[in-house]
């Protein structure tokens, strides 16, 4: 499931809708991404291997909330199943759904250099 270059583009647009076509504000939001997704990743994979499962549900929430602003579907729809699970004490499928959502941010930062330049390009920085 690789991010085509329409998706990103999608994704590009969205964001710029949501900032106005404030490339600038984009950028730095994408950045900030970028940055945190993988983070917010290796901190719910710590959280589940030590059945923190509150901790788990809480960073997932985070995670949740910025991919639903930001439009990454992709994203946004494992973490809420992710998030669900947790609430619901179900951590057989939670751990199932942590590793579909890990992948999919994978496949999300893998794009980071295009989207990104995609950015600073048209912002004529």
């Amino acid at each position: 499931m690789m991010l085509s270059t329409k998706q990103a583009a999608s994704y590009i647009k969205i964001l710029l809708d949501k900032t106005r076509g404030n490339h600038s504000l984009a950028l730095t939001i994408f950045k900030k991404l970028f940055e945190e997704l993988p983070e917010q990743i290796d901190a719910i994979k710590d959280a589940l291997d030590s059945q923190q499962y509150s901790v788990a549900q809480q960073i997932t929430h985070k995670l949740h909330g910025s991919a639903s602003f930001c439009g990454l579907n992709d994203i946004q729809e494992p973490a809420c199943a992710l998030e669900s699970n947790l609430l619901n004490h179900d951590y057989e499928s939670a751990n199932r759904h942590f590793q579909v959502l890990r992948l999919c941010v994978l496949n999300f930062t893998s794009h980071q250099t295009a989207i990104l330049a995609e950015l600073v390009d048209n912002s004529g920085q």
